[in-house]
């Protein structure tokens, strides 16, 4: 019985650790209590070893990839004025071929 009561405690002291350092770095603070309160020291430690999320990708991993790439695809206008670049080069490349 005593045995049980150490393994909770244990449990819930380094499943709250992991929360709490879990939250200062914007991650999943209910995920790392779990993970805390079943490996203990163990989980602490790579909750302690990774680097902060920042804002923008906390976002996109809640949201999921698809809408983290949309953010970073450009606008239309821009697009536009790359193709017209682009043809604009491709159209000089050829007559340089063609003298």
């Amino acid at each position: 019985m005593k045995l049980l009561l150490i393994i909770g405690v244990a449990g819930v002291v380094f499943g709250g650790a992991c929360a709490m350092v879990a939250s200062n770095k914007n991650r999943d603070v209910l995920g790392w209590f779990v993970l805390g309160f079943i490996f203990n020291l163990i989980a602490l430690i790579v909750i302690a070893a990774l680097t902060p999320l920042d804002k923008a990708e906390e976002a996109a991993e809640d949201a999921g990839d698809e809408r983290g790439h949309d953010a970073e695809m450009p606008g239309r206008e821009e697009l536009r004025r790359k193709s017209a670049d682009l043809s604009a080069s491709l159209a000089e490349s050829r007559a340089k071929l063609n003298r």
